[in-house]
Protein backbone atom coordinates (compact mmCIF):
# COMPACT_ATOMS: atom_id res chain seq x y z
CA UNK A 1 0.00 0.00 0.00
CA UNK A 2 0.92 3.60 -1.05
CA UNK A 3 2.03 6.20 1.53
CA UNK A 4 -0.77 7.88 -0.47
CA UNK A 5 -3.38 5.54 0.44
CA UNK A 6 -2.50 5.25 4.32
CA UNK A 7 -2.56 8.85 4.65
CA UNK A 8 -6.46 8.83 2.43
CA UNK A 9 -7.12 5.42 4.41
CA UNK A 10 -6.36 7.25 8.26
CA UNK A 11 -8.14 10.38 7.14
CA UNK A 12 -11.47 8.20 5.74
CA UNK A 13 -11.32 7.17 9.79
CA UNK A 14 -10.69 10.56 11.49
CA UNK A 15 -14.27 11.40 8.97
CA UNK A 16 -15.86 8.66 10.18
CA UNK A 17 -15.18 8.79 13.72
CA UNK A 18 -15.97 12.63 13.96
CA UNK A 19 -18.84 12.75 12.03
CA UNK A 20 -19.78 9.18 13.71
CA UNK A 21 -20.91 7.62 10.79
CA UNK A 22 -18.76 4.26 10.19
CA UNK A 23 -19.97 3.44 6.42
CA UNK A 24 -19.08 7.15 5.30
CA UNK A 25 -17.38 7.00 1.88
CA UNK A 26 -15.07 9.99 1.05
CA UNK A 27 -15.27 11.66 -2.04
CA UNK A 28 -13.04 14.49 -3.08
CA UNK A 29 -15.88 16.78 -3.79
CA UNK A 30 -17.28 16.00 -0.78
CA UNK A 31 -17.50 19.83 1.04
CA UNK A 32 -18.44 21.31 4.56
CA UNK A 33 -21.75 21.97 4.33
CA UNK A 34 -22.60 19.04 1.90
CA UNK A 35 -24.34 16.90 4.84
CA UNK A 36 -25.48 18.29 8.34
CA UNK A 37 -22.94 16.54 10.04
CA UNK A 38 -20.31 18.45 8.91
CA UNK A 39 -20.36 22.03 9.86
CA UNK A 40 -18.04 24.82 11.40
CA UNK A 41 -18.00 23.08 14.45
CA UNK A 42 -17.52 19.87 13.29
CA UNK A 43 -15.17 21.27 11.11
CA UNK A 44 -12.59 22.45 13.61
CA UNK A 45 -13.18 19.09 15.53
CA UNK A 46 -11.88 17.08 12.09
CA UNK A 47 -8.93 19.67 12.31
CA UNK A 48 -8.22 18.84 15.67
CA UNK A 49 -8.62 14.80 15.43
CA UNK A 50 -6.41 15.40 11.98
CA UNK A 51 -3.66 17.20 13.39
CA UNK A 52 -3.48 14.71 16.52
CA UNK A 53 -3.68 11.46 14.17
CA UNK A 54 -0.69 12.62 11.87
CA UNK A 55 1.61 15.20 14.35
CA UNK A 56 0.59 17.99 12.28
CA UNK A 57 -0.23 21.73 12.49
CA UNK A 58 -2.26 23.53 10.24
CA UNK A 59 -2.14 27.67 10.98
CA UNK A 60 -5.69 29.49 10.94
CA UNK A 61 -5.21 30.03 7.49
CA UNK A 62 -4.94 26.96 5.85
CA UNK A 63 -7.80 25.83 8.53
CA UNK A 64 -10.02 28.25 6.54
CA UNK A 65 -9.11 26.87 3.04
CA UNK A 66 -9.42 23.47 4.25
CA UNK A 67 -13.27 23.22 2.81
CA UNK A 68 -13.39 19.92 0.92
CA UNK A 69 -12.09 16.90 1.31
CA UNK A 70 -9.96 16.82 -1.59
CA UNK A 71 -8.15 20.31 -0.06
CA UNK A 72 -8.04 18.38 3.27
CA UNK A 73 -6.27 14.64 2.02
CA UNK A 74 -3.58 17.17 -0.37
CA UNK A 75 -2.65 19.70 2.49
CA UNK A 76 -2.57 16.74 5.04
CA UNK A 77 -0.46 14.62 2.35
CA UNK A 78 1.60 17.53 1.82
CA UNK A 79 3.00 18.53 5.73
CA UNK A 80 3.18 14.65 6.34
CA UNK A 81 5.71 14.58 3.42
CA UNK A 82 7.17 17.98 4.03
CA UNK A 83 7.65 16.12 7.56
CA UNK A 84 9.30 12.98 6.67
CA UNK A 85 11.92 15.12 4.77
CA UNK A 86 13.81 16.57 7.55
Amino acid sequence: MKQNDVITSNITVVFRLILDNPELELVPSMKMGDSAEWDSFVHINLIIALESEFDIEFDSEEIGSLLSVDQIVNAVTEKVFEKSRF
